[in-house]
């Protein structure tokens, strides 16, 4: 030990992970924590203790650098959580699709090229959904035997495929109200074929490339699972971004547009924001912009990372829920169908009701009286429900209102 003046030190060491300075007895070294470890905060400080004969102390403490949140522990503890949110929220958004994806099939009022676009939008959803949840539940369990390789590496490209081509049909749904919208042009004159070339062979070309590198240099690996960050992510996340990016352009657009046209009104000012806000909010989880708010986390913070992890699950898992109710339960249209379609069940349940009733009357001459009234009715209502009104959009006004 090093000694000066009746003192003694402790000398120069190094544990496993820091080096220690030369330290008086009976005090403590106090230096940064280690970097670039996973666990480890390096914005605090760890320390050792010198002992009065000049001898470390056996242990480092780091409980500090170490912190709760982050211990491995606690850590797997907020990755079951965040696991639990993911699953919860895509198996509730996944039923919340399929029940507008049939309101959308099944009537046929409703069948024009705003709900089309919808409904492969829809459909990107619920497949890339079902195969999240198969391939951090089901196969995450399997992909490690030899005989799932072929297996997790299938679901995986396929589950690349169907995320990046979810968010070009998010493209698509701006690059249509960009069209409607800002550059006045009729939905009558628009093919739905380009939207189908952009929204599920756009992504194709990105993907086999990738394909191709990643089988030549990481074939040996059993499967292509759990995702890990190499410099191949690129070719995925480049097209990504691009249609981030070009939504955020659409917004802007968009909501310049119709904050003029409520300016030129004769409405409230406060309604007019009103109406500019909530436009806004309604084409978020539409367009994807929701995910530029969690690109990168905003601090190195251990509980900002935290709410972070926990609001990017909650989003993304409930996205598809918000397109389901702001675009289809929450619509004019829809609403009015299924009113419709409500009122005409009412209505056949209550005139064969009325006729069972009738059937029991002993006079013949009443009973077909009955019956011929009551046929007269159900031909009447249902040849007016055949050439009932068409929920159709002419014009481009009504088609923003009806998008909005």
């Amino acid at each position: 030990p090093i000694s000066e003046v009746g003192v003694l030190y402790c000398n120069t060491t190094q544990d496993e992970f820091s080096c220690w300075p030369a330290t008086p007895e009976g005090t403590y070294a106090t230096i940064p924590c280690p970097k670039d470890l996973e666990v480890v905060d390096p914005t605090k400080n760890a320390t050792r203790f010198c002992g009065e004969d000049g001898v470390w102390a056996k242990r480092s403490n780091y409980n500090d650098s170490n912190t709760v949140n982050q211990s491995p522990r606690h850590k797997k503890k907020h990755y079951v959580v965040v696991l639990i949110i993911y699953n919860v929220g895509f198996i509730i958004t996944t039923i919340a699709l399929v029940a507008a994806l049939i309101i959308f099939l099944y009537f046929r009022s409703l069948r024009c090229l705003r709900n089309v676009i919808h409904c492969h939008l829809i459909v990107t959803f619920i497949l890339r959904h079902i195969l999240w949840v198969i391939m951090h539940n089901a196969l995450a369990e399997t992909f490690h035997f030899i005989f799932f390789q072929w297996l997790c590496k299938l679901i995986v490209t396929v589950y690349n495929y169907l995320h990046g081509t979810n968010f070009f049909w998010m493209f698509v749904e701006g690059l249509y109200l960009f069209t409607i919208i800002v550059w006045a042009y009729s939905a009558d004159k628009i093919r739905i074929g380009y939207y189908v070339i952009i929204g599920w062979g756009k992504y194709c070309g990105g993907l086999l490339f990738l394909l191709v590198d990643v089988m030549l240099m990481l074939f040996s690996f059993s499967c292509w699972m759990p995702v890990t960050d190499t410099h191949y992510d690129y070719i995925l996340h480049a097209p990504i971004f691009f249609v981030l990016v070009s939504n955020i352009f659409f917004l802007s657009a968009i909501i310049w547009v119709l904050i003029t046209k409520l300016k030129a009104s004769h409405n409230l000012e406060t309604r007019q924001y009103r109406k500019a806000v909530k436009a806004t909010i309604i084409l978020f989880p539409l367009l994807g912009v929701t995910y530029v708010l969690f690109l990168i986390p905003p601090s190195d913070d251990l509980v900002v990372q935290l709410v972070f992890k926990y609001a990017n699950a909650l989003l993304q898992s409930f996205q598809g829920l918000f397109v389901a109710v702001f675009y289809c339960f929450l619509n004019g249209e829809v609403r009015a169908v299924l009113r419709k379609k409500f009122s005409n069940f009412q209505e056949s349940r209550s005139i064969i009701t009325r006729y069972t009733k009738t059937s029991y009357v002993g006079s013949p001459y009443r009973s077909s009286f009955h019956n011929n009234s009551t046929t007269t009715g159900v031909n009447g209502k249902s040849t007016s429900a055949r050439g009932g009104k068409r929920f159709s959009v002419d014009s481009q006004q009504d088609e923003a209102e009806n998008m909005l």
